[in-house]
């Protein structure tokens, strides 16, 4: 066993942990409530992309309801007294969430790459309706993948732990193909958003010479950066220390094995942050979702209502 020689717990990290995951749920939780309010309340128009991003919406805010039962894990010294089956049902959940989240992000940049690059693809004629239907079959794939977290460590069903939140220990069949997952996760998502914006932003830069038209360059050019950059801030350094762990974790010492699994605390619980960062992608999609946090936050600080903007369609900020 991975840890059974090797004390690697420390109560400053597991508090920093909590912290940090109390903070993500807080704010993911009012980001996501706030955005899903404008989707019902304030969206006129459904186009594909915005069936996409209410997706997202659902899956972000499926992953913060998670996050107490993960800050009370880590606030108990990493002892978990729920029962097996609810830290299954947990770590199903989370896995679930975050792979359909990144799905989600990744096809609403496949689907602004096609819009910009190739407008006349035939594609780009789905209709919402058909982008429900995609919607639906994204679910039920990543739940079909996910299924093999219900049986990470079945034989652990007396222990304390939970592995949901938990560097693994052992290899079998599940804690391969979850480790697995994870990896391709990154590997895919993250290629195929790095290759649609680039493109975007090569036609875009032909397309918008006229001076008049620079803004709407520079907006684009804002949500790459956005999205590329909340990629790389969430689940690199979790990716990079997952690496560390399975290469490396069976053979260190004791010292740097705790440095890893500490490192392994932290990282894990930035992918999460992706649930609370997810609404400036929404903010520079469309300025409705602007309009709302302001209103929000203007009410907090007392200040007056601004104008709200005129309807907004996915063209009108590439052509």
């Amino acid at each position: 066993m991975l840890l059974s020689n090797c004390s690697v717990h420390s109560d400053v990290i597991a508090t920093s942990v909590a912290a940090l995951l109390m903070l993500e749920f807080g704010l993911g939780l009012m980001g996501n409530a706030i955005a899903l309010w404008t989707f019902f309340c304030r969206l006129k128009v459904w186009k594909p992309y915005v069936v996409y991003l209410f997706n997202l919406v659902i899956a972000d805010l499926l992953l913060t309801v998670c996050l107490p039962l993960a800050v009370i894990f880590y606030l108990r010294h990493k002892k978990w007294s729920f029962g097996h089956t609810s830290c299954q049902t947990l770590h199903f959940l989370l896995t679930l969430s975050r792979g359909v989240g990144v799905t989600f992000l990744t096809a609403v940049a496949l689907d602004r790459y096609l819009r910009v690059v190739h407008p006349w693809c035939r594609i780009n004629l789905i209709s919402p309706r058909s982008a429900r239907g995609v919607s639906v079959f994204v679910w039920l794939l990543m739940a079909a993948v996910s299924h093999q977290s219900l049986f990470v460590y079945e034989g652990a069903k007396n222990r304390t732990e939970c592995y949901s939140v938990y560097p693994l220990e052992e290899f079998s069949s599940s804690v391969i193909w979850q480790e697995t997952l994870f990896f391709l996760q990154f590997i895919l998502p993250f290629g195929l958003i790095l290759f649609c914006n680039a493109g975007i932003i090569r036609t875009l830069q032909t397309r918008l010479r006229d001076p008049e038209k620079q803004p709407k360059l520079h907006r684009a050019r804002a949500l790459v950066t956005v999205v590329v950059v909340l990629f790389g801030v969430c689940f690199l350094p979790s990716f990079l220390a997952r690496i560390f762990m399975d290469i490396f974790g069976r053979s260190a010492s004791c010292r740097v094995l705790k440095a890893m699994v500490q490192a392994s605390d932290v990282t894990g619980s930035l992918t999460y942050l992706n649930s609370v960062l997810n609404p400036l992608v929404y903010c520079f999609s469309n300025p409705t979702f602007r309009y709302s946090y302001r209103r929000v936050f203007s009410t907090f600080r007392g200040r007056r209502k601004e104008a709200e903007p005129q309807s907004f369609e996915l063209k009108d900020s590439y052509s």
